[in-house]
């Protein structure tokens, strides 16, 4: 009897590891370290010189203020959580093929809406955005692609999908969460992008929020937000054949950075 009982039990999916997060609570939290981190970037650039100080200390300001989201959100995350751990915010294996495929059919979705809605307000905003004085140097170059299109995809996941996600699912279920999350994602994108530009914004997050919820897990939704914002900032460097390279490798980075924390594996359906 018991060791029938252990084979069946083997062959049922495991159960998600997740927190009982409050909705109103999780949003706060998010609130309170996007304008936390908002002001902090501002008053580093603000103490090196502002404008006038030099570019790779300016840029590393990003990275600072992805630090001290993470570290706000983890602060108050422990509470509502029994166990936390990586695996509660969703940084868990999963199953590869599917999902590349749920990959690519968020990012197919992604770029047919960006298309139609560019066609419809037109290509200023989206150009005003890339338009630029002197050329970076190096140094600016490094820590733009790693704070960008390495540090923001990983930080905003973990965030937005692995932390305000769940909380905001358990309140009306994937659909609606995942709506509400990506339309504080895309307002939380407000001081970097026009207003244009922001139903852009809110379809990403969604699209995120699904391949989350369909993986179990968000490394998925951190390659395709390392995969997209690399080629925008590729794009915005004026580069040609770098992007493909510049996509793949900071893809692959932000992978290889997390999947030592993976240590468990998405539950994947009998």
């Amino acid at each position: 009897m018991t060791a029938q009982a252990a084979s069946t039990g083997s062959t049922r999916p495991r159960r998600r590891r997740s927190a009982r997060w409050r909705p109103r609570t999780a949003l706060a939290v998010v609130v309170l370290g996007l304008v936390g981190s908002q002001l902090l970037a501002l008053g580093f650039a603000l103490a090196v010189g502002g404008e006038d100080g030099l570019d790779w200390v300016a840029a590393s300001g990003i990275l600072i203020a992805d630090a001290f989201l993470v570290v706000i959100v983890l602060h108050f995350a422990r509470r509502g959580a029994d166990k936390l751990g990586a695996a509660t915010f969703g940084i868990r294996r999963t199953a590869f093929w599917p999902a590349v495929g749920w990959m690519l059919l968020a990012y197919g979705t992604v770029m047919v809406f960006n298309a139609v809605w560019l066609l419809l307000v037109g290509t200023g905003a989206a150009e005003q955005d890339s338009s630029g004085g002197s050329s970076p140097t190096i140094a600016a170059i490094v820590l733009i692609v790693l704070g960008v299109a390495v540090a923001a995809p990983i930080v905003e996941e973990f965030v937005f999908r692995g932390y305000l996600f769940p909380a905001l699912a358990r309140w009306r279920g994937p659909w609606i969460g995942a709506l509400a999350g990506a339309t504080v994602f895309g307002v939380a994108h407000c001081l970097v992008y026009p207003p244009q530009l922001w139903p852009m914004m809110i379809v990403f997050g969604f699209a995120a929020c699904m391949v989350f919820w369909f993986t179990g897990s968000i490394l998925p939704s951190i390659a395709l937000h390392a995969l997209n914002n690399s080629l925008v900032t590729g794009i915005q460097l004026g580069w040609s054949w770098e992007v493909p390279l510049l996509m793949i490798g900071c893809m692959a980075l932000s992978l290889f950075l997390l999947l030592p924390f993976a240590r468990e594996r998405a539950p994947q359906t009998a």
